[in-house]
């Protein structure tokens, strides 16, 4: 699978033009605070629109000025971790696992199965009737990343997981969740501004300031 991304937005402060390729890789989209990094991710899954540009899936055209093709966000098979994880606070650790697979109409045993299952990979067996606020840091982290596995998309979008983490949480979360994307075999665009983080999770990196791409000697 690849993903392609060519896409210009205009901003109030700044425009932004965003142009790479990847394969079965971790991108690292690194930059400081409102450079356009996360605007860059909204716009890949479909919550922004471009002004202009292309996005292409796996040879399946997401978006396209020019055609005037603009697939709707739940059109586009791409998983999304935002920074604040956004799990559902009124739903059980299981129920907000279970949510993507609700909303594809799969039967309720396979849905259980299916997240159990989950659970048990990513360390988490027993919390399934806990609720987001009686949950700590890393595993309303572990949950988020549940949610996404269990998706199956066909791209996968990180919008700085780790920030609120403390550091041997997040040295812990960064090697577990780079052994799982490394075997999901997926496209993985990876938004962050810390160094380390991109470094321990991404096999490439595209360094963005004020809405355009900038070499390394010059971040």
């Amino acid at each position: 699978m690849y993903l392609e991304v060519d896409l210009y937005k205009k901003l109030s402060e700044f425009d932004l033009d965003v142009h790479f390729k990847i394969d079965e890789i971790c991108l690292g989209v690194m930059g400081p605070s409102g450079s356009g990094k996360s605007m860059t991710l909204k716009c890949i899954a479909g919550i922004e629109t471009p002004d202009s540009g292309r996005i292409v899936l796996d040879g399946r055209v997401l978006y396209d000025s020019e055609k005037h093709i603009n697939l709707t966000p739940q059109e586009r098979n791409i998983g999304y971790m935002f920074q604040n994880y956004a799990l559902f606070p009124n739903m059980t650790v299981y129920d907000n696992i279970a949510a993507p697979l609700v909303a594809r109409r799969l039967d309720k045993t396979t849905i259980h199965d299916s997240v159990m299952q989950m659970m048990k990979e990513i360390h988490i067996e027993g919390l399934e009737k806990r609720y987001p606020r009686q949950l700590s840091g890393g595993q309303k982290q572990r949950i988020a990343l549940a949610r996404l596995l269990i998706y199956n998309a066909e791209a996968i979008l990180l919008d700085e997981p780790f920030s609120a983490l403390d550091e041997d949480l997040k040295g812990e979360l960064l090697k577990e969740m780079k052994t799982k994307l490394d075997a999901y075999h997926r496209p993985v665009v990876f938004v962050s501004h810390n160094r380390d983080e991109i470094k321990a999770l991404s096999h490439d990196k595209y360094i963005i300031k004020r809405g355009e791409r900038i070499d390394e000697k010059n971040s």
